[in-house]
């Protein structure tokens, strides 16, 4: 009987042991996994600036905030110019490849910012679309709604006339200051349509594909009436 008593002792002071093992294994973990959290970095977006769309009327660009109208199948639905800034109305002094170029400067000081774009929008069979518009290869994502174009005009500057800018002629240094959408099969689309434009440095300025930066403009374009 006294062996018996031995045994049972011994038995739970090896499944204390146990237990205990386990539990400083799992405290253990949890230490490197609040560890690994503390490590990365919160998000904090240093970058402020302004961006917007305008249309080009000789020298003076005009904020744009809504596109309206009746547009149909491979009709232009905009062409604007991008600018960074947040003025309504801006009066040009030189060329608009010129100022832009020397304005864009005052804030890629790291030489590193890019412009991007988004467009969201709702077709009639209630499916929400949203892609963004980084390089000249996904202007045709989602062609079946829209079509877009990208052009640089610094890249032109001087030249009475010019294309779009294709994915062979898109580098590093490309700056996209007027953007054009055309339309696809716009009776198919049955929501406002959001497009927006934004600059960014790195992957880390999306977060699951989606844009959360600071430096965005966004616009509404109503393509049965208006806005």
């Amino acid at each position: 009987m006294k062996k018996l008593w031995i045994l049972f002792l011994i038995g739970i002071l090896f499944l204390s042991g146990c237990q205990k093992k386990e539990k400083e294994k799992e405290n253990l973990e949890e230490k490197k996994e609040e560890e690994v959290i503390e490590r990365i970095p919160e998000y904090k977006d240093e970058n402020q600036t302004p961006i917007s769309f305008y249309k080009l009327n000789g020298s003076t660009l005009n904020k744009v905030t809504n596109i309206s109208g009746s547009f149909h199948h491979l009709e232009d639905v905009l062409f604007l110019q991008i600018y960074p800034s947040l003025e309504e109305v801006i009066s040009l002094k030189d060329s608009f490849a010129n100022s832009f170029y020397h304005t864009w400067q005052n804030y890629n000081t790291s030489k590193s910012l890019k412009i991007g774009f988004s467009l969201e929008l709702e077709t009639t069979e209630k499916e929400t679309i949203f892609y963004n518009i980084l390089n000249p290869s996904q202007t045709m994502d989602h062609w079946q709604y829209f079509m877009a174009y990208l052009y640089d005009d610094y890249r032109n500057r001087g030249k009475n006339y010019y294309s779009h800018l294709e994915q062979n002629e898109y580098t590093d240094t490309s700056l996209f200051t007027a953007f054009k959408l055309q339309c696809g099969e716009c009776d198919k689309i049955s929501s406002v349509v959001k497009l927006s434009v934004f600059t960014y440095d790195s992957e880390d300025d999306f977060l699951e594909g989606v844009y959360r930066g600071n430096s965005q403009s966004t616009i509404s374009i109503c393509i049965h009436g208006d806005c």
